[in-house]
């Protein structure tokens, strides 16, 4: 059976987003789309209640809260409008959403979130269900900003180490030959200053010297790729600066950077790095985090 696309939603325009982009994503891989809303034990349904659920579009429970009928019925309209005749599913499932989004990726193919939602703290660009998917997630997850630019037909594949790029090139590339777009694979190194990555303005990206070593191991990590998916178009560049700066930049002319996340997709690892993060805060478009062992 054909695994859905997941998109979550909380009724926020950040949600949406990402409803929308996750609908599009469905459409044009022709398998089904999955909306879940995550009913919170503090929004109506005590720790002993059974999990709630719509099980279709146009569906609706009556027995829902009105926050999930309602967080449902728009984010399934947004579906609709970004791909109408997509095979559309939703759920409203009680829980925590950080667990239950994160428990989803584990069957997931794919998971389509917003970088902050409905619940998050004013000021923190990076909500916690995110921040928890970032760093959890078993399957390639999207964050898609609100107010995208339109289709410009390039996927960037951002590469801080080229030891660990196999699974962001396989989705990067994966991407680029269903949607018929180009690739630009963007190998990126630098010594930035500890703490300093909210210094946006500090951050330095020079193109200067070719690095032949760089540019090598680059070219050997994409081969395969290329072998692959031969009718892709594929720029390799090697860049000397920020990481997340150069990224961000590259994104202003991208329809999605890819990016490797957590290493092996466990919230024990270390953290989400600061490439990550940074994308998760800078970039213009939307991103896939990828994890470390999704590089079939």
């Amino acid at each position: 059976m054909t695994r859905p696309i997941v998109a979550g939603t909380d009724g926020s325009e950040e949600s949406l987003a990402a409803v929308g982009w996750a609908a599009t994503e469905a459409a044009r891989r022709r398998v089904p789309l999955s909306i879940v809303h995550v009913v919170e034990p503090h929004h109506g349904f005590p720790a002993h209640a059974q999990p709630p659920r719509h099980d279709r579009a146009g569906r609706l429970r009556h027995d829902l809260p009105h926050h999930a009928r309602s967080a449902l019925a728009r984010a399934s309209r947004r579906a609709v409008e970004a791909a109408p005749g997509v095979d559309l599913r939703a759920a409203a499932v009680f829980g925590r959403a950080d667990q239950v989004l994160t428990d989803l990726t584990a069957r997931a193919p794919l998971l389509a979130i917003g970088t902050r939602g409905a619940s998050g703290f004013p000021g923190l660009p990076i909500g916690p269900v995110a921040l928890r998917l970032a760093c959890g997630a078993r399957c390639p997850v999207v964050f898609a900003p609100v107010g995208t630019g339109p289709v410009v037909g390039e996927i960037v594949v951002g590469i801080d180490d080229c030891d660990e790029a196999a699974a962001a090139l396989g989705f990067g590339f994966g991407e680029a030959d269903v949607r018929g777009a180009r690739l630009t694979a963007l190998h990126v190194w630098a010594q930035p200053q500890a703490g300093r990555l909210d210094a946006y303005h500090d951050w330095v990206l020079s193109v200067g010297p070719l690095n032949q070593g760089a540019a090598a191991l680059l070219a050997g990590q994409v081969a395969p790729w290329r072998e692959k998916y031969p009718d892709v178009v594929v720029t390799e560049s090697t860049v000397h600066g920020h990481p997340g700066r150069a990224l961000a930049l590259a994104s202003g002319a991208a329809d999605l950077v890819v990016v490797r996340g957590c290493r092996n997709g466990l919230a024990s690892d270390p953290g989400l790095g600061q490439l990550g993060y940074a994308m998760l805060r800078h970039a213009q478009c939307p991103v896939a985090l990828i994890p470390g062992e999704a590089a079939a």
